[in-house]
């Protein structure tokens, strides 16, 4: 059913779909009207459900059978054997706990925020937790890690780096993988990412380090005070990929992380009985004609 209907469009739109019947399968109950600890036991559900739920949409969209969890496996090394039913890389396992760990929850962005206006309104876990992964699925949030990949392989070779950053730069495009909403320095979760991969090694390191040297010294120069630097999205593209996981398991990978940040803030927020109603000023067109004075 859910597989079926997503195949076409990724296990994260499956997702969304799957944790809405986890809900109901489970009979989550509007955080309002239950306490603390049932909360987080419906937290708990959807956290372990999620990666479980990723793994077996992308190998049920290849023809492929699910493959059950271990329990004598870490969360991460757990995430890799169900995604391809092999005993995984110790040094793969460790990349990819890093990014997990690097990506967990990080403030008030865009999909935690989402998450958080739902739990003010009293919703279920699953309710909330829906439209995270709605907000996540934007390439201007969680789907940039691919995109920044596609770029490494749009520039193709590092004698072409300066042509194609420049052209793009200068046509007003945005460079997937550079400059981020709060940071002006460099991420710390890039720095940390890059220093994983460069424990991989390879050429296609070595021409990442080299792009992103060549596009921040490009955005200095042709976007003076910005401050454009890499972003996390930039090297996580790079460890997943020597890390074994296609290109369409990056951003729900992205969501096995931060569903346990999303939860955290779901749990938070719930201990608030105010609704999130931010206040708007109309300024589009004034009325065609003066309103008629009050009698």
């Amino acid at each position: 059913g859910v597989a079926a209907a997503s195949a076409g469009s990724g296990p994260l739109a499956g997702l969304r779909t799957a944790l809405s019947l986890l809900g109901a399968a489970r009979g989550f109950r509007p955080v309002y009207d239950v306490d603390a600890e049932q909360r987080r036991r419906d937290t708990l559900v959807a956290c372990a459900a999620v990666p479980t739920l990723l793994t077996a949409l992308h190998r049920l969209g290849r023809g492929l059978e699910p493959v059950e969890p271990r329990a004598d496996l870490s969360y991460a090394a757990n995430y890799l054997y169900m995604l391809t039913g092999e005993d995984p890389d110790p040094e793969r396992v460790r990349a990819v706990e890093q990014y997990l760990i690097s990506t967990v929850d990080h403030g008030f962005n865009a999909s935690t925020f989402t998450a958080r206006v739902i739990a003010s309104t009293g919703a279920d876990v699953a309710a909330c937790l829906v439209g995270a992964v709605g907000a996540l699925s934007g390439p201007l949030h969680g789907g940039a890690p691919s995109r920044a990949l596609d770029t490494l392989d749009a520039i193709g070779t590092p004698d072409r780096v300066d042509a194609w950053i420049r052209e793009r730069v200068l046509a007003g495009e945005r460079i997937m993988g550079f400059g981020h909403a709060v940071y002006r320095t460099e991420d710390p979760r890039s720095r940390m990412l890059r220093e994983t991969a460069q424990r991989f090694g390879g050429p296609r390191v070595g021409f990442a380090v080299e792009v992103e040297r060549r596009v921040e010294a490009i955005l200095a120069e042709l976007k003076p005070g910005r401050e454009l630097h890499t972003n996390v999205e930039f090297y996580a593209g790079v460890v997943m990929e020597l890390c074994g996981l296609p290109r369409e398991m990056f951003t729900p990978t992205f969501a096995a992380a931060r569903v346990v940040g999303w939860s955290a803030n779901i749990l938070e927020q719930a201990e608030d009985s105010k609704i999130i109603r931010p206040a708007a000023r109309y300024v589009g067109p004034q009325a065609p004609a003066e309103l008629p004075a009050a009698a």
